[in-house]
């Protein structure tokens, strides 16, 4: 993101300018930092594609790939991942009062004006990542996490704590689970 007093430069930007109804293959291979996106993801950030213009609307297909390095969620291990997401964008003039904005709910639309000479990717790519970051990161789906007592991460070894008794403050709890069991 750009500090204050200081420009930001876009690093994702599609010239239309001038461009005949057809289409166009697209690839950006840039920093993660450079749209935008905090240290936490790594390396750069690719996106390829094709944008299909027809008249004064731009049709724009790829994928976006990135890594993002994140602490597991049950153990704190640091986990490192690639996603691959699938991006469908639509741009075109005045598209407040388009009716076909809600026909497809997989393609996002962005008006754009008459007169733009490019499409900058930047925020549309930042936001498509940070939206499609699952919530939830974990080592493996059978991460055991760690003990709640002291502290042993569980998927390397086993810790000395004594789980067998009753925390007092839910003692009254198991006593009702006890009477439904004898029932």
């Amino acid at each position: 993101m750009a500090k204050a007093g200081v420009k930001h430069h876009p690093a994702m930007v599609i010239s239309i300018s001038g461009l005949n109804d057809g289409e166009y293959p697209f690839s950006f291979d840039e920093p993660a930092a450079a749209i935008g996106l905090d240290d936490s993801f790594e390396g750069n950030v690719r996106v390829s594609g094709e944008l299909r213009k027809v008249s004064t609307q731009f049709f724009l297909t790829g994928t976006i790939v990135a890594r993002y390095a994140r602490a597991c969620d049950r153990c704190l291990t640091d986990v490192h991942r690639e996603i691959s997401i699938p991006v469908r964008l639509f741009y075109g003039h005045d598209l407040a009062d388009d009716s076909r904005s809600g026909e497809n709910d997989d393609v996002e639309t962005r008006s754009i004006h008459a007169e733009q000479e490019s499409i900058v990717l930047d925020e549309d790519v930042r936001q498509t990542i940070l939206l499609n970051v699952p919530l939830k990161t974990l080592c493996s789906d059978g991460c055991l996490g760690i003990c709640s007592g002291c502290g042993t991460d569980l998927n390397t070894g086993r810790c000395t704590c004594n789980h067998g008794g009753i925390d007092p403050r839910w003692a009254k709890l198991a006593e009702v689970f006890k009477k439904n069991e004898e029932e």
